[in-house]
C-alpha cells in the first residue's frame, strides 16, 4: 500500500497522524509526507516545511517502524502541489487532517485544500479527524451501503485492512424517502409506512447478505441497519449516536432524480459535516 500524507503541522493535522493508529493500515506500507509551504496565506513558513515533514515522519515511523517512510517538502499551492504529488508518488489513500468543531456543532465545509483533492483525486482519500476516545472502545466503522459499486469497493477495502480482533462495521442502508415516495404513486402499497419500511429492509438484506460474509469471513463483527431519510443526513446522525470511529462512502456522483437513491451521491458532505473521519474509497482500477 501506498500512502501520501499531507501535514502543515496544525494541531488537527497531528490529531489525524495519530489517528492512523486505528485506520486498519497494513504493518508494510510505502508512504511519503508532504508539507508546503503556501504562497498565500501561509500556515508554513518555507525554512520550516522539510523539518516539519521530518517530525512528521518521525512520528508515523514510531508507530509504523515496518513502513517505508519518506518526505517532500514544497513551495505553493496546498492542493494543487499534493495532487502532483499524488501524480509522482502513485498513492492509494492520501491522508488529510481537518478540526471538528469544538462546541459540539456539527462541520458545515471542509477546507478549500481537502475539497480541492477530495474532488480531483483519482484514489481513494482519507479525511482524518482525531478523536480522544480512540483507544477506550472497539474500532467502530460505520459505511453508508447501497449496493453499488462504489460501496462494494468500501466494504471490500476495510476486508482487506489490518483491524482489532473486537472491529465492528456497521452497513448503513438508507431508503431514500423521496425515491420511496416516488415508488408509491406508481405502486399504490408502497404508501403505506409498514410496507414501505419492509420493502426497505428486505431490499437492503438482499443486496447487503455478500458484503456482510466477507466481512464475517475476515473476522470482523458486522450488521446492518436500515432506516428512512436522505443519505447525507442520516449517515451523520446515526455516526453521532453510534460514536463512529469513521465513516466508509464510495465517491461522488451526479444527483439526479435516481441517483438521490445512491449514497456515491452525498460522499463530498458527508466528508464535510462529520466529525469523526471520513474515507472516501475509490478504486484505482476503475477510476472510480
Amino acid at each position: 500500500m501506498r500512502i501520501l500524507i499531507g501535514y502543515n503541522g496544525t494541531d488537527f493535522a497531528s490529531a489525524a497522524l495519530d489517528e492512523l493508529k486505528w485506520a486498519g493500515l497494513p504493518e508494510h506500507a510505502d508512504a511519503m509526507v508532504l508539507t508546503v509551504a503556501e504562497m498565500c496565506f501561509a500556515t508554513v513558513d518555507r525554512d520550516d516545511a522539510a523539518r516539519l515533514a521530518a517530525s512528521a515522519a518521525e512520528r508515523i515511523q514510531s508507530m509504523f517502524p515496518k513502513w517505508k517512510v519518506t518526505t517532500s517538502s514544497a513551495t505553493g499551492a496546498a492542493a494543487g502541489e499534493i495532487l502532483g504529488g499524488a501524480e509522482r508518488f502513485h498513492p492509494d489513500l492520501i491522508v488529510l487532517g481537518e478540526r471538528v468543531r469544538s462546541n459540539g456543532s456539527q462541520n458545515i465545509f471542509l477546507g478549500p485544500v481537502s475539497q480541492r483533492i477530495l474532488t480531483e483525486a483519482s484514489c481513494s482519500v482519507r479525511i482524518g479527524r482525531g478523536q480522544p476516545w480512540l483507544p477506550e472502545h472497539q474500532t467502530r466503522l460505520l459505511v453508508g451501503f447501497d449496493g453499488s459499486q462504489g460501496s462494494e469497493y468500501a466494504v471490500r477495502s476495510i476486508a482487506c485492512r489490518n483491524w482489532p480482533a473486537d472491529t465492528h462495521v456497521q452497513l448503513l442502508s438508507i431508503a431514500d424517502s423521496f425515491v420511496m415516495g416516488s415508488i408509491g404513486r406508481f405502486v399504490p402499497q408502497m404508501s403505506d409506512a409498514v410496507i414501505e419500511a419492509r420493502f426497505a429492509s428486505q431490499w437492503a438484506e438482499t443486496l447487503a447478505s455478500e458484503s456482510l460474509g466477507l466481512l464475517t469471513a475476515a473476522g470482523l463483527t458486522a450488521s446492518l441497519e436500515v432506516r428512512m431519510g436522505h443519505p447525507k443526513h442520516a449517515l451523520i446522525d446515526y455516526s453521532g449516536e453510534w460514536r463512529a470511529d469513521c465513516i466508509f462512502v464510495g465517491p461522488h456522483c451526479a444527483g439526479n432524480s435516481f441517483e438521490r437513491f445512491l449514497l456515491g451521491s452525498v460522499s463530498s458532505s458527508v466528508a464535510a459535516r462529520a466529525n469523526c473521519s471520513v474515507e472516501v474509497v475509490r478504486s484505482s482500477h476503475s477510476g472510480l
